[in-house]
């Protein structure tokens, strides 16, 4: 195998590999929406009421509201 060869396939192979980095399924929007007050699933980041930012669990319903239930609380 002559080198001219190698380089060509190897070009290729890392001009492949750029390609699907930059056309995969990564959500762009997750990046930049800042996180919500509001808990609707458990373990997403949210907002506490205080600044820092806190993780969404999952907390007892109030009299007469459906489950499930999540709150905001602190990460630390």
């Amino acid at each position: 195998m002559e080198p001219y060869h190698f380089d060509h396939r190897l070009r290729l192979g890392l001009l492949g590999l750029i390609a699907a980095c930059m056309l995969s399924a990564c959500d762009a929007t997750s990046f930049t929406e800042a996180p919500s007050a509001i808990c609707t699933e458990s373990g997403v980041q949210c907002q506490l009421a205080k600044g820092p930012l806190g993780v969404c669990e999952r907390a007892p319903c109030p009299e007469g509201q459906a489950s499930p239930c999540f709150k905001c609380t602190s990460q630390h």
